[in-house]
C-alpha cells in the first residue's frame, strides 16, 4: 500500500510538473513573456519606437482579413493591396504583426502585396495553445492558400523571425504552391534543443528524463512531440530556395542552429551571419542591408 501511494504522489508530481511546463511555454494566455524571448538593445530605443508608430500606421490602413485554421481556431491577419507578388511575414513568439514591418514596410514600398498574419495565440488570432511552428506551419499553408484564392496569379515568398522562421521552414518542407522564395531569420533547427537549452537556464535542470516526459505530455495533451517541430529536418524535403539569417552573437537561438538548417537545405540557398548582431536583432542593427539582402534575394525568384 505505502509503495502504490508513493507510486501515485510521484505520477501526480509529474503530471503536475509537465502541466505546469506546457502552460508556461506554450499557453497563450500565460502572463509570460520571457520565454524564448531574449531582450534586445533595441526594445527601448527611440528607433524601434519610431518603427512602431509606423508599423501601426500601416497596419491600420491595411484590411482585416480572417481564415479557419486546421482545427477551426479562427486566425487573423493584415492584408496590404499590391501587385500579383506577395510577401507573408511571421512574427516571433510572444511578438505581434508590427515586428517585422523594417521588412514589410520596405517590400510594399516596391509594389508588393503584404500578409502580415498574427499568429496562433497572438493579437486578434484565436487558439488556447502555442505550437512553436508545429501549428502554425499548417495555419501558414492555410494563408499561402488564402493568397492564392484571392489572386490566382500571385507569387508569394514567406519570410519569419524566430518561432516564424521555424514555422516557414516547416511550411516549406511541405512546398506549398505558389511559393517561389523563403527566408527564415534566427530559427531553431529542432524544438526539443530549444527546449533543452532554455531549461537549462531558466530552471537549472538538466533535460533527460525531465524534458522527455514533458513532451510525451505534450503528446497526450496537444498531439505532438518536441522532436516532431524539428525544422531542420523539413527544410530537407524543400525545392524552394530559401535564405539563411542568423545573428552572430545570438545565444538564445545559437549560431549552432543556422548551420544545421542551412546544410539541411538540399535546393538553392545563401546564408547571412549579421555581425554583432543577437537574437532576433538583425533587422534593426542592420537595417539597410537587411532590406537590401532580403529583397535582392526575392526578387531574384520571382522574376
Amino acid at each position: 500500500m505505502t509503495f502504490l501511494l508513493i507510486a501515485l504522489a510521484l505520477l501526480i508530481l509529474i503530471i503536475a510538473m509537465s502541466e505546469f511546463f506546457l502552460r508556461f511555454a506554450l499557453s497563450s494566455s500565460f502572463n509570460n513573456n520571457r520565454m524564448l524571448v531574449e531582450e534586445s538593445d533595441y526594445e527601448k530605443s527611440d528607433e524601434l519606437k519610431k518603427e512602431e508608430e509606423e508599423a501601426k500606421k500601416f497596419l491600420a490602413s491595411s484590411e482585416d482579413v480572417y481564415i479557419r485554421g486546421f482545427d477551426g481556431t479562427l486566425l487573423h491577419a493584415y492584408l496590404h493591396k499590391g501587385g500579383n507578388a506577395f510577401l507573408i511575414s511571421l512574427h516571433g513568439y510572444k511578438g505581434n504583426a508590427m515586428n517585422n514591418s523594417v521588412l514589410y514596410r520596405h517590400m510594399a514600398a516596391l509594389g508588393y502585396s503584404i500578409l502580415v498574419p498574427d499568429m496562433r495565440g497572438h493579437g486578434k488570432s484565436g487558439g488556447k495553445w502555442i505550437g512553436m511552428g508545429g501549428f502554425e506551419s499548417r495555419d501558414l499553408i492555410s494563408w499561402i492558400a488564402y493568397v492564392k484564392e484571392r489572386c490566382k496569379d500571385a507569387r508569394i515568398a514567406i519570410h519569419g523571425v524566430s518561432m516564424g522562421a521555424a514555422t516557414v521552414m516547416m511550411a516549406a518542407g511541405e512546398n506549398p504552391d505558389g511559393v517561389i522564395a523563403a527566408i527564415e531569420d534566427c530559427g531553431y533547427s529542432d524544438l526539443y534543443d530549444e527546449f533543452s537549452l532554455q531549461l537549462k537556464a531558466m530552471f537549472h535542470l538538466p533535460t533527460r528524463p525531465i524534458l522527455d516526459i514533458i513532451s510525451l505530455w505534450c503528446r497526450l495533451r496537444l498531439g505532438f512531440t518536441f522532436k516532431s517541430v524539428s525544422p531542420a529536418s523539413e527544410v530537407a524535403r524543400t525545392h524552394i530556395p530559401m535564405l539563411f539569417i542568423h545573428g552572430e552573437a545570438d545565444d538564445f537561438v545559437p549560431l549552432w542552429m543556422c548551420p544545421r538548417c542551412y546544410e539541411s537545405h538540399n535546393g538553392e540557398k545563401e546564408v547571412w551571419i549579421a555581425e554583432d548582431a543577437r537574437h532576433a536583432e538583425s533587422m534593426m542593427r542592420h537595417r539597410s542591408e537587411y532590406q537590401k539582402r532580403c529583397s535582392e534575394f526575392i526578387e531574384r525568384y520571382m522574376s
